[in-house]
C-alpha cells in the first residue's frame, strides 16, 4: 500500500472539462460530487481481458452485498477498444463508469495510478485517501469481509486468520460469514455443525 498516505481529489480526477458526471449502464448521469464521503473503488478493466472477466462477477457480488450500507461505490475505467465492447461489458456492472467517449480522462487515470496491468482496483477511503492499492487481491482473498478495505481491517483479518490457525476445527476451516454448509456429492447443502 505504497500510496496509502496520498490524498487525491476524486472529483477532479474523475471529471473532465465539460463533464462533471459519471454514467450508469442505463444511461443515467450521476454527479461526481455524489462520491464525496464514500469509499470508492476505481476499477480498471476491459472486456477482452480474461482475468478481468473472471474478477468482475466477484466484484459485482461484493458490491451488491455492500450496497445496503450506502457508502461504497465503484467507478469503472474501461480499457476496451470500442464503444460496443464497452457497452456490452458495462451492462454487466451495477456501478458507475467514466463515459467511454472520455478517452483523455481514462488515459490520465491509468497514468496517475501507474496501471501496468488489469484488472486493477484502487480503493479510496471516505476522505479521498488511497486506502488499498491492491484491491483485486484484497477482494479475492477477503470478499465483503475486507470492507472497508483499509490497512486496519486487513491487519485485523490477518490476525484473525493467524489466531484461527492456532485453534482450528473442521467448522473454522469450512464455515465463513457467507457460507455455513458443505455440498454433498449429490449437490445437497449439508449444514456444518458444532466446533
Amino acid at each position: 500500500m505504497a500510496t496509502e498516505d496520498v490524498s487525491l481529489d476524486l472529483s477532479t480526477l474523475l471529471s473532465s472539462e465539460g463533464r462533471d458526471f459519471l454514467i450508469r449502464n442505463n444511461g443515467d448521469q450521476v454527479p461526481v460530487s455524489n462520491l464525496v464521503g464514500k469509499i470508492v473503488g476505481v476499477y480498471f478493466s476491459g472486456s477482452w481481458c480474461g482475468p478481468c472477466r473472471n474478477f468482475t462477477p466477484l466484484l459485482v457480488e461484493v458490491y451488491e452485498q455492500l450496497s445496503s450500507k450506502g457508502d461504497f461505490e465503484v467507478v469503472f475505467i474501461s480499457s476496451d477498444r470500442d464503444d460496443e465492447s464497452f457497452n456490452t461489458y458495462f451492462s454487466e456492472m451495477p456501478w458507475l463508469a467514466i463515459p467511454f467517449s472520455d478517452t483523455e480522462t481514462r488515459k490520465r487515470l491509468k497514468e496517475v495510478f501507474k496501471v501496468r496491468g488489469i484488472p486493477n482496483l484502487v480503493i479510496f477511503d471516505t476522505n479521498g485517501k488511497v486506502s488499498c492499492d491492491s484491491g483485486v487481491s484484497t477482494v479475492k482473498e477477503h470478499g465483503v469481509d475486507g470492507y472497508p478495505f483499509n490497512l486496519d481491517r486487513l491487519n485485523f483479518l490477518k490476525e484473525q486468520e493467524e489466531n484461527a490457525k492456532k485453534n482450528q476445527t473442521i467448522s473454522s476451516i469450512l464455515v465463513s460469514s457467507s457460507r455455513d454448509y458443505v455440498i454433498s456429492n449429490d449437490g445437497k447443502k449439508d449444514p456444518c455443525v458444532g466446533p
